[in-house]
């Protein structure tokens, strides 16, 4: 019996970088989805967040540790010839000197080779196991310890094809994958359970298309920034690897697809087999592309198939299908026009009624005979039964001023709910928190009793839910001066979404006054360092760390100590190759432990040390 296995790493409480918001999220919703829809075993599925249980007697805390071994564990121990492998994660991922690290939660970005996992060592991890049926899905967030213009991405794709392991990235190297607080998940995710709940998906190439087509609809909707996902298929015959097990226990399953729903016959083999029949479409369906004898197409045939609805309930025989030429083509033919007539005359009447609902008082004139109504024998109504006081010509009165008081018909009306509605969306163009501050204040103008309320109010809390996205951005970004202007702008029209940009700009606050401390030691300590001076650069560290992890500022802290790390080590191999010796140890002992050069440090030492004790027996 063949096992499906799924890795699903996601990682939200970072040691030494800024916390995310939805990648534990993202890795829990896809592994809850392959376990209790898929048909996955839960025995074989190993899931590593921030508070995921025990597996297998081990830890399934997402340090690096922990991520190699269990990786490894479940793909030479759990796994077999022909099974099914699926591996996502969710959290940082950085490019450095050319290569692409996925960061643990213990991943240090004063030392990212030494403590990030290479995307390299992870897949040649998964390439060794048993099966070739597998599927790797990384969606990888930018750190500020990201170069701007440094892409991220590119080996982990060319990797991808020269180890022919399908891999899906969240987003092309030059875009940012995103999370959003009206989804409670990222925007990947989001498209990509979508996917596999439609049906459509049941292959590779079915999932590359759903997701090239919906991630970019769902940025637009929350009017995010374009997002594409990137596919990597080698050789292109893997497109059509099935990635989901059929566990109806029938051959045919029932999917629900974007389209409507459709039975599709699919034997999960690894491979698409020619689809031997459709059930019916509860939504008109166009006619499928492409060849319906290609034995690798996804979609059905271009063969029409009668209306057998219920078969596949009753669990009986296939439906006998009929070839197109075996259809009385002519019936169909004549009871169309039959319709056709009818339906064309029903709107005939319907439009006639109408022309004489809007001018019945026209036609009935006519037909009385009336005389047409003037101003001379209109009726004059009665003082005594209007109320109205008689007004004697010229009395009170200017001779410029009309006697009869008319309508105002010139006066201008009030706009209507839809052109308030469509108002407040030409608000939200240049995507500001400010604009999307006035399109909630328009939108709140549409009254309760309103046919558009309900769409006018989900609208507002997702204008507010963006507000949130890019007052958390800003934050995110180190700008929590911009992040506490932007959280100012929130409506109280949602008061949970308002309440809770009121906690955070209180927490923002603080942590602006503590990156405004941390900013100037970091500028203190850069003035202590002197040019060619180890120690100058070893007090310069010692000052910077005093900025502790997950305050602002940290992780420019820890990249300057592993900066001026690598600078004290040259400087000592300067010395050595001077011929001081001495100096070069003195020097290179001021290397801190948890850097990368650390470790060339102590092995430099030892080899200096050991010329010394040369020198002083010669």
């Amino acid at each position: 019996m063949k096992h499906h296995a799924c890795i699903a790493i996601g990682i939200n409480q970072y040691q030494l970088l800024q916390p995310l918001s939805y990648a534990q999220e993202d890795a829990e919703a896809v592994y809850t989805f392959l376990v209790e829809e898929a048909g996955f075993s839960k025995e074989g599925c190993l899931l590593m967040t921030d508070s995921s249980p025990s597996l297998w007697g081990n830890s399934t805390y997402p340090n690096r540790e922990n991520i190699l071994k269990l990786t490894e564990n479940l793909c030479a121990q759990h796994l077999q010839q022909g099974d099914l492998l699926w591996c996502f994660f969710s959290g940082y991922g950085v490019s450095h000197e050319g290569k692409d690290y996925l960061m643990p939660v213990d991943g240090n970005p004063a030392d990212i080779p030494g403590t990030g996992i290479p995307v390299e060592l992870l897949l040649n991890t998964l390439k060794k196991a048993p099966t070739e049926t597998m599927l790797v899905l990384v969606d990888m967030n930018r750190s500020q310890i990201v170069k701007a213009g440094e892409t991220i991405g590119v080996q982990t794709a060319d990797l991808a094809r020269k180890l022919e392991i399908p891999t899906v990235l969240s987003c092309r190297p030059h875009q940012v994958s995103r999370e959003t607080s009206a989804l409670r998940q990222g925007f990947f995710t989001t498209a990509l359970l979508e996917g596999l709940r439609s049906g459509q998906c049941m292959t590779i190439k079915g999932l590359d298309r759903f997701l090239t087509d919906r991630l970019p609809e769902l940025c637009d909707h929350h009017l995010r920034p374009k997002q594409e996902p990137l596919m990597v298929v080698n050789p292109p015959g893997k497109a059509h690897l099935v990635i989901l097990p059929d566990v109806s226990g029938v051959p045919t399953s029932e999917v629900a697809g974007r389209n409507g729903s459709m039975t599709v016959d699919v034997e999960s083999n690894g491979f698409d087999r020619p689809l031997m029949g459709v059930a019916t479409a509860q939504l008109d369906l166009p006619p499928a592309t492409g060849n319906s004898q290609d034995p690798t197409t996804e979609r059905p045939s271009r063969t029409p198939v009668p209306n057998v609805a219920g078969s596949a309930d009753r669990g009986g025989d296939p439906p006998n299908l009929q070839k197109p030429e075996d259809v009385d083509n002519g019936a169909s033919d004549k009871s169309f026009l039959q319709q056709l007539i009818l339906w064309s005359g029903a709107t005939a009447i319907v439009l006639l009624l109408g022309v004489f609902v809007t001018n019945r008082s026209i036609f009935i004139g006519q037909q009385q005979g009336s005389p047409k109504l003037t101003a001379e024998n209109a009726p004059k109504p009665s003082p005594q039964k209007s109320g109205l006081k008689p007004v004697t010509p010229g009395a009170g009165v200017s001779q410029k001023q009309p006697q009869a008081v008319s309508v105002d018909t010139g006066s201008k009306r009030p706009p209507s709910s839809q052109q308030v509605w469509a108002e407040a969306k030409t608000l939200l163009k240049n995507g500001s928190a400010s604009s999307f501050n006035n399109a909630v204040r328009k939108a709140r103008s549409i009254p309760p009793t309103d046919p558009l309320y309900p769409q006018a109010q989900q609208d507002i809390e997702r204008w507010s839910l963006t507000i949130l996205d890019i007052a958390n951005g800003r934050a995110a970004r180190g700008d929590f001066l911009g992040a506490i202007e932007a959280a100012k702008l929130m409506p109280d029209a949602n008061k949970p979404i308002y309440n809770q940009s009121k906690e955070a700009i209180v927490q923002w606050q603080d942590l602006s006054k503590q990156q405004q401390l941390n900013t100037a030691l970091i500028s203190a300590a850069k003035t202590k360092i002197k040019r060619g001076e180890a120690s100058s650069y070893s007090k310069a560290i010692e000052q910077v760390n005093k900025i502790k992890p997950g305050e602002p500022k940290y992780e420019e802290s820890q990249r300057l100590t592993g900066e001026w790390s690598e600078t004290i080590l040259k400087i000592a191999q300067l010395r050595s190759s001077q011929g001081k010796l001495k100096d070069a140890v003195e020097a290179a002992s001021l290397v801190p432990s948890g850097t990368k050069s650390y470790q060339p440090a102590r092995k430099a030492i030892a080899e200096w040390k050991t010329k010394l004790k040369q020198n002083k027996k010669g």
